[in-house]
């Protein structure tokens, strides 16, 4: 947004709070650039170029009116940023009575684009931050090592290694507008509480995820669970923070950003970290079910044809249940609320459909994931 735009934004807000007092911001020139009055806008205002010459406020009284053309009775006062005078503000009225309301509405204007500015800052770092991160989270074409070295001096980025993928989402939410607001606020936290250091960490929201390049801590105890726990409190909710294989350079990373990713699938909360057994298992599967997508889709319809949709829908869920109880019978029913002989009963029309024959357990349950995974988790 331009100077002139925030300017104006800024007179009709200070206007307001003034009691509808007339208000005008001058540029370096001396040219009124916004405005109560619009017909004034781009004209000269001498009073202006007067604080420009003196750096000092100019009073200017009613019988004055003739040493100032294109001036009214008022305040006048320079605005100042980083120590350059960078604009001036003018409010309509008696000198003597408005003086006081002058140097607040100065005051307010240094506070008003002094804010923008870091806001401007505040967004221009997300973006490098964005593209530094989709860069290492892509494949690494030859010349990118020079593009990422200027990224990271941009944002003084010094990664310690070996780096962790983090990706982060809050579960039980669905909204796209709530999960962006919700990652917001955790990265927001997890600076406050110095979990996240912008000179050796990088972050970003990308695709409903908080995607984070964690970087080697001095302290041998992992801050992940410490991460998630300190979330939780302030979100008010489980939250899921998955983890990637550790990187011992760039280009291990791009790897690490997809198993991270994929384990978002799952759904658990807490720490996901593709080093546990269970969690390993799953990205496998999922890897296979997205891979092999023709070969469960014709399984899949073979289902379908034998049960239709809505029957299929409730025994994989019930076979769901049972696989994640780990096979116990008694816990899946009673997850489940139906008897243990429904639970079986459902069971073995699946298999009897899937797996006719004499196959073994760990082959029946590894067809049965892959079309859970592609059918319910898709």
């Amino acid at each position: 947004m331009h100077f002139e735009e925030l300017a104006q934004q800024l007179v009709q807000t200070a206007s307001t709070l003034l009691n509808g007092r007339i208000v005008n911001i001058m540029d370096t020139r001396g040219i009124i650039v916004a405005s109560t009055e619009a017909h004034r806008i781009g004209t000269r205002h001498e009073g202006a170029c007067q604080v420009l010459r003196t750096r000092r406020p100019v009073a200017i009284h009613r019988e004055e009116l003739a040493l100032y053309p294109g001036a009214k009775e008022g305040y006048n006062l320079p605005v100042w940023n980083d120590g350059q005078l960078m604009a001036v503000v003018g409010i309509f009225g008696n000198p003597d009575e408005v003086r006081d309301s002058a140097h607040i509405l100065a005051a307010y204007t240094e506070q008003f684009f002094h804010q923008h500015a870091l806001d401007q800052r505040a967004r221009v770092a997300g973006e490098l931050r964005s593209s530094y991160l989709r860069m290492v989270l892509s494949t690494l074409s030859p010349d990118a090592s020079e593009q990422l070295a200027i990224l990271a001096e941009a944002l003084n980025l010094h990664l310690r290694f070996p780096v962790q993928v983090l990706a982060l989402r809050v579960p039980s939410v669905t909204s796209p507008c709530d999960q962006q607001q919700l990652l917001d606020r955790a990265i927001e936290e997890l600076i406050f509480r110095r979990l996240v250091a912008p000179s050796c960490d990088v972050w970003a929201i990308m695709d409903n995820r908080l995607m984070l390049l964690k970087s080697a801590t001095d302290t041998p105890a992992s801050p992940l669970p410490r991460m998630v726990s300190a979330l939780e409190q302030a979100l008010g909710r489980p939250v899921q923070l998955c983890v990637g294989t550790p990187c011992t350079s760039v280009r291990q990373i791009h790897r690490a950003g997809a198993e991270a990713s994929l384990l978002c699938d799952l759904d658990r909360s807490g720490v996901l970290d593709i080093q546990d057994a269970s969690c390993r298992f799953f990205y496998l599967m999922q890897r296979t079910a997205l891979r092999e997508s023709d070969f469960i889709d014709d399984m899949l319809e073979k289902l379908v044809r034998q049960f239709g949709d809505k029957e299929l829908d409730v025994l994989l869920t019930t076979a769901c249940a049972y696989y994640h109880c780990c096979g116990s019978v008694n816990q899946a029913a009673t997850q489940l609320h139906i008897h243990k002989n429904t639970l079986q009963y459902r069971l073995h029309r699946l298999w009897d459909v899937l797996c006719p024959g004499d196959e073994s357990p760990f082959e029946r349950e590894y067809l049965l994931r892959l079309c859970i995974m592609r059918r319910l988790h898709r």
